[in-house]
């Protein structure tokens, strides 16, 4: 089981939210559904598989993100970060420097494609990719050729005067089928 991956996937949206909103010594939810949350986890399909996993996961974190509560609703899972864990993220997880400026940018009225062309030029000197995308909620998928460096896909829909984003996993954009 890959339950190193699932926290790093955690402490990332974590840090998202912190770097978005700023930091609050709250409890923070997440929300996977349950396909993308066994590839992660490589877990088998099922249920004794998935609850073995989650378990484990529980038991590995609890010293970095305390007693997380982990709850399903049909298809997917809740995860319930305590106030302790989202401080371990602010206080002990260094700042992800290309995912601070993508934020900063794209949160920048009068936006343009360029502007964030530049940003994943600046963190992968010109190696990343930028596809249209004809779908309602997205113009362009931007992410970088090499996966080490950061391996979401970012999904970016212009609007009026700005724009917005929503980041998945590669193979989870498989999984929607583009």
């Amino acid at each position: 089981m890959q339950v190193a991956a699932l926290e790093r996937m955690l402490i990332n949206s974590i840090r998202e939210v912190q770097m978005k909103l700023g930091y609050e010594k709250e409890a923070i939810r997440f929300y996977y559904p349950e396909k993308a949350l066994l590839r992660i986890l490589k877990a088998g399909d099922l249920s004794d598989d998935i609850k073995t996993a989650l378990k484990e996961f529980k038991t590995y974190v609890k010293d970095r993100l305390g007693e997380v509560k982990i709850t399903r609703s049909q298809e997917r899972f809740c995860f319930l970060i305590p106030p302790e864990g989202v401080e371990y993220v602010w206080e002990q997880v260094e700042e992800n420097g290309f995912l601070r400026e993508f934020i900063e940018t794209i949160e920048k009225p009068g936006i343009q494609l360029e502007d964030i062309k530049n940003v994943f030029f600046k963190y992968s000197d010109g190696n990343y990719v930028c596809e249209n995308c004809d779908g309602e909620e997205c113009d362009f998928i931007l992410y970088f050729k090499d996966s080490a460096r950061d391996s979401y896909r970012y999904f970016i829909k212009f609007h009026d005067n700005h724009a917005t984003y929503h980041r998945f996993l590669s193979e989870d954009v498989k999984d929607m089928g583009l």
